[in-house]
């Protein structure tokens, strides 16, 4: 069945005035994924990452039930989608903000997502997203960057710190690899679905993985890099500003097979 895009708050089609205020106060989570063979890779990691920012933005406990039941009744009848789920506070004050949430929850479907290519070639930036651990509303930061990456002829924008040191990417996480050994740069980012899903298939497979501290001065050591995402599980990368990877196609391979051996959890 076509995917017509679509929005639900709290398990009712959007009204004006839900999105009125969605659109005014740019304060929120969001959390994204593909949708296909009735359920979602790592859905209980999506719904632990929605949780977590509740109590952290909110105050309060996420109602997880309705939430799912509100997103099967919005899937009912598609074979592939891609979901994108975002709380907000109904009536959130900017003058106010300490009094008490009502947090709506809104299900936007739209058709299944495009997959970035191969090769991307990416140019570092020294920028920070604000509340990093958060999938966050505040996007000003991350699409000025992208854009002036692009441009300037490139595919994509790397975050780093003021010293170098590599951080994430626009909307994706970044991984190294080092021979047979994946490298997680280290730093205040969001842990992402996808690189955490990755990593337990890494782990399964019993190839070897760390985290730690990753420069632009790094680069030299490593034959491969990847980005990853809901949309993108692993895009190879090309370049990073002058850097050109040799690339390493049998690292890749077992990276997106650790990504691809995560179970579809069901609705």
């Amino acid at each position: 069945m076509a995917v017509e895009p679509q929005v639900w708050i709290d398990g009712h089609p959007a009204t004006f005035d839900d999105m009125r205020q969605m659109a005014a106060v740019n304060y929120g989570v969001v959390t994204s994924f593909a949708y296909a063979d009735g359920g979602v890779r790592g859905l209980d990691l999506h719904m632990e990452r929605l949780a977590v920012s509740c109590r952290e933005l909110f105050s309060c406990e996420l109602e997880k039930e309705p939430l799912l039941n509100a997103l099967k009744h919005s899937l009912e009848n598609m074979d592939q989608a891609w979901v994108r789920i975002t709380l907000a506070d109904r009536m959130l004050s900017v003058r106010a903000p300490e009094r008490p949430s009502s947090v709506a929850t809104a299900v936007w479907i739209a058709p299944p997502a495009t997959m970035l290519d191969d090769g991307m070639r990416l140019r570092s930036i020294v920028h920070q997203r604000e509340l990093a651990h958060l999938k966050h509303l505040g996007m000003t930061g991350v699409i000025h960057a992208r854009r002036g990456a692009r441009m300037a002829g490139f595919d994509d924008a790397l975050l780093v710190d003021g010293s170098g040191g590599i951080l994430e990417g626009t909307l994706w996480n970044v991984g190294f690899i080092d021979a047979s050994t994946v490298i997680w740069p280290r730093g205040d980012i969001l842990d992402g679905v996808t690189r955490r899903l990755i990593a337990r298939g890494l782990e399964k497979r019993g190839i070897t993985q760390r985290t730690q501290r990753v420069t632009l001065e790094d680069l030299e050591r490593f034959q491969g890099a990847f980005l990853c995402n809901a949309a993108t599980p692993a895009a190879s990368i090309s370049s990073i500003d002058g850097h050109r990877f040799t690339g390493n196609p049998a690292m890749m391979q077992a990276i997106r097979a650790a990504w691809q051996d995560q179970p579809v959890q069901l609705l």
